[in-house]
Parts: structure tokens; sequence; C-alpha cells
């Protein structure tokens, strides 16, 4: 069967950086294939490197949060870069997380970095005095990684047959504790150390 590649961009402008994440989608499987953070750098030599990657990878397509900085920045990439807008509103995050979380359950998306392993994790669940699901990373720690991923999965996940999208709200508590114990496992595996 034939691979397609797909990526996620979190466009930052000043506190945070901008990362990259991109996925090989082959037999129902996402692969972490790539990644690239770009701390506080100017938005042509993001697009230098987006088109140099681009042309490596060949991604079907770039999700990005067209909220925020990323609407703008949209306008000063080269028209190679197949990005697709995300609009990141409070229940898209959260659909997001969700299916991010829904993969690793399904055993469908591997992920090979130690850093990112570590946003997933770090993304913090909030009950607002609304009653809403909230998720958050702790203060001082990034999370730009992690929402590349969100984007990259969202893209690929209009390609995977029978992906399950649990919604948050409704998620256990113990669900948490698989994603960590497989977290656990699967960097292990990536490491060597199994």
């Amino acid at each position: 069967m034939s691979s397609v590649n797909y990526g996620g961009l979190d466009v930052a402008l000043r506190v945070d950086n901008t990362a990259l994440c991109v996925l090989k989608l082959e037999d129902g499987i996402l692969d972490q294939i790539g990644q690239k953070v770009w701390p506080h750098i100017a938005f042509k030599d993001i697009n230098d490197d987006l088109l140099k990657i681009q042309h490596k990878e060949r991604m079907k397509a770039i999700g990005y949060d067209r909220l925020g900085v990323g609407d703008g920045a949209k306008n000063l990439f080269s028209r190679e870069i197949p990005l697709r807008d995300i609009i990141s509103s409070q229940p898209n995050k959260l659909d997001m997380i969700s299916l991010v979380k829904g993969l690793f359950n399904q055993d469908r998306l591997v992920v090979h970095d130690r850093d990112l392993f570590r946003e997933i994790l770090e993304q913090e669940r909030k009950i607002s005095e609304a009653g809403n699901v909230l998720y958050q990373h702790p203060t001082g720690f990034h999370d730009d990684r992690f929402w590349a991923l969100c984007y990259a999965c969202a893209m690929a996940s209009h390609s995977m047959a029978g992906v399950v999208r649990p919604r948050v709200a409704v998620q256990q508590s113990q669900r948490m504790g698989n994603l960590e114990r497989m977290a656990d496992r699967e960097m292990d595996k990536a490491l060597g150390t199994i």
C-alpha cells in the first residue's frame, strides 16, 4: 500500500516557537517521520525551510491554526506549501486532543521524539467553573510540538478509515493512564530499551 505524508504547523511569533510535525500514513498507521522547531525567527526563514522540507517530503496537506498569527503568516508562505486552515476554537481543540488520544489508544499513532512525548503527557485536563473540559500546559513549558502533532493528525484523519474520534467530555480518567503507559512503552521501544 502506498504512503501519504501530512504535516502540522504551529505558527508563533514572540513567546512560543514555531513547530512542524510530519507524519506518514501507511496501512492505517500514522508514524512521525520528521519534526522541526524554529525558535523566534523570521517567517521568511521558516518559509525557506518549509519549501525545502515540502520538496523532500511531498506532504499532501499541512494543517495550521488560522486564528491569531496563523492567518497573516499564511500570506507570507509560498503557495507551493499545501497549508490547510484549521480553526482552533475550544471545541475543535478538544476534538483534536481526543483524536490524538484515540489514535494512541488504538495503536495507530507512533511518535519517536522524547520532547513531543513530554508535551503530550504535560497537557493538563481541567474543569472550568462553568463545567467545561479544558486542556492546558503547565506555566513555563511549551506545547508547540504537541499542537503541530494535533494539526497533522487532523489533516491525516480525513484519509483514515475507521478512526474513532472519542469526545473528551465522555472519556474516562482511566484512558489517561492507558495513554501514559502506551507512551512509556513506545518511547522505550523507540529508544531500544525493551
